[in-house]
């Protein structure tokens, strides 16, 4: 049932199996590299062009999308197939020949049979022998982009004739180096490896300087001249075979249960690059890709591989990407491999787990709550629509605080949380001083400043210390407590709109301020009243106080030229 969540979220089957041996071609999908490459939007005559591959010698039945469609789906996707005569499309004559009982439609437009026989419409290609037929037997299916037809993103690698040895660089999206550092391997190192802490190797969730416990198998970093002692000099990039960071985003961030093998994105976000096999014996060192799917609602973590990349030995140059030093606090989970096993099968979709916990008596609610308050529901509420690398425009919550609203749960740039976490980066004080100022800034220094796990942090610590100090606060309005006089009061609403009221404009803002940002779009109290909105939309029943009541200690979060897949 989870599983089935996440394929209606991404619109095809994310589950599979595969055995050791088998090429990432076999048991890779359009659909797992469609935001990395955009495979999908070749057509086969593209791609044979790209290949030097003859589409008359290729049998039909190994183009297997096809062979899958109705001839309702065919004829919708294949431009002016339907007004090519039966008899002049040798596939489709002979299905309908089988499938009529010998009623002569050979002279008809296949578009005028279709629509004179409804039920014809719902034959599969492939129920006809394909084999002896080739590609180019279908007038223009050579021009016809992958996506046009039927469930393209379901379709493995494998059944697209060719589109295996199509080089990364010829694909719609083509593979791009992101920032310029190049390093020199200068040491390669096994799993018996422990506690390093000098990392470039990470996730976009974590961040990219991720430290290894145990099992650090790892590949050390000079720079090209070989001088030492630069900022760069010995920094490590750890093996992914071994160990496993959080990774996801949104409605798909439980796949694989959130994590992902640590690595780096030095050509962006289509493909996460990963450090597998470190061979201390012959000083080399394999590399290989993980891919994510997408969905308007979230993304996986880059668990979809491998699929073999470069082999380098020491000395070799291996590029980076854009350098960043970010410090992150938890270390990375250690994966069950072995030093002879390589993993030959996805992981089960597996839910996330709360990050929150209460040490409490055992209740029937499986979310931790304080002072009555759901923090799920809560978190989910301050969250909205809002995304990880968003934020907006400068704005003035009440004449003197100013600055702007950062990431996933809108934190103000003045929040002590938000400015906490980033002001401990390189850069970070001169880049909320930039904010400050109202200078503009860009979704690449939101990541490298206030990265999501950041953001969880912050905002945790932060819903925790507002719905502390406002529960034991007096209401102006009610001249009672927010929380109410005792713990068995029906909890009010008025603690939820306060507690996002200090959110937006701060803890010493005015209580229900008619005070607004300097598009005057939104008021302090008008926020309140949206947050309490969505909040009891998300929990959906009335709020009451609870016995369970976690305490900060209790409360735990974390501080994407050559062969296309053969």
């Amino acid at each position: 049932m989870y599983a089935l969540s996440y394929t209606q979220a991404v619109g095809y089957d994310l589950s599979r199996t595969w055995q050791a041996g088998q090429t990432p071609d076999q048991y890779m999908k359009l659909g797992d590299v469609s935001q990395a490459l955009q495979p999908e939007l070749l057509s086969v005559g593209a791609i044979a062009q790209t290949t030097g591959l003859n589409l008359n010698q290729v049998a039909l039945s190994t183009f297997t999308l096809v062979s899958e469609q109705t001839l309702n789906q065919l004829a919708k996707a294949v431009p002016l197939l339907g007004q090519f005569n039966v008899r002049d499309v040798a596939p489709i004559a002979t299905l309908l020949a089988n499938k009529t009982g010998g009623m002569n439609v050979s002279e008809l437009q296949i578009a005028q049979v279709l629509a004179q026989n409804p039920q014809l419409g719902l034959l599969l290609l492939g129920e006809t022998d394909l084999s002896r037929y080739s590609v180019s037997s279908i007038p223009n299916l050579d021009s016809t982009p992958l996506q046009q037809f039927t469930g393209w993103q379901n379709t493995f690698i494998k059944d697209v004739p060719g589109l295996f040895a199509v080089p990364l660089a010829a694909m719609p999206n083509p593979m791009t180096e992101l920032g310029s550092s190049v390093m020199r391997i200068d040491m390669v190192y096994g799993k018996a490896e422990a506690k390093r802490t000098n990392t470039i190797s990470g996730s976009d969730v974590q961040g990219f300087s991720v430290p290894c416990q145990e099992n650090c198998a790892y590949i050390e970093l000079n720079d090209l001249e070989n001088q030492g002692q630069g900022r760069l000099e010995g920094k490590q990039w750890i093996s992914g075979k071994y160990q496993e960071v959080e990774g996801g985003w949104g409605c798909l961030k439980g796949v694989n249960g959130g994590k992902e093998p640590t690595g780096r994105l030095p050509f962006g976000s289509s493909f996460k690059v990963v450090v597998l096999d470190t061979d201390e014996t012959t000083d080399s060192v394999t590399t290989a890709l993980f891919f994510r799917s997408c969905s308007p609602c979230g993304c996986t973590p880059y668990f979809i591989g491998p699929v073999p990349f470069f082999t380098y030995r020491v000395n070799s140059p291996i590029f980076i990407g854009t350098m960043e030093e970010r410090l992150i606090t938890d270390a990375s989970m250690p994966t069950q491999a072995q030093p002879q096993v390589v993993s030959s099968s996805a992981s089960t979709p597996k839910p996330v787990q709360n990050t929150v916990n209460a040490p409490c008596s055992p209740t029937k609610t499986s979310s931790a709550s304080l002072q009555g308050v759901n923090l799920d529901a809560l978190g989910r509420a301050f969250a909205s629509d809002g995304q990880s690398d968003g934020f907006s425009p400068y704005v003035c919550a009440d004449g003197r605080k100013c600055g702007r609203s950062l990431g996933k749960y809108q934190d103000m740039s003045y929040n002590p949380y938000a400015v906490k976490a980033i002001s401990s980066k390189p850069g970070g004080e001169a880049w909320l001083s930039k904010i400050r100022s109202g200078g503009e800034i860009k979704k690449e220094e939101l990541f490298e400043f206030y990265p999501p796990a950041d953001q969880e942090a912050a905002f945790n610590a932060s819903l925790q210390d507002l719905i502390a100090s406002t529960s034991k606060q007096t209401d102006p309005k009610t001249g009672k407590l927010y929380f109410g006089d005792s713990p068995s009061d029906t909890l009010s609403d008025r603690l939820i709109e306060r507690v996002a009221q200090k959110h937006f404009g701060g803890e010493y803002s005015k209580v229900d301020s008619g005070a607004s940002e300097t598009y005057n779009q939104l008021t302090i109290y008008n926020y309140g009243l949206d947050v309490l909105k969505r909040y009891k939309s998300n929990t959906g029943s009335t709020l009451t106080s609870t016995a369970c009541i976690p305490t900060a200690s209790s409360i735990s979060s974390s501080s994407p030229a050559s062969p296309l897949l053969k």
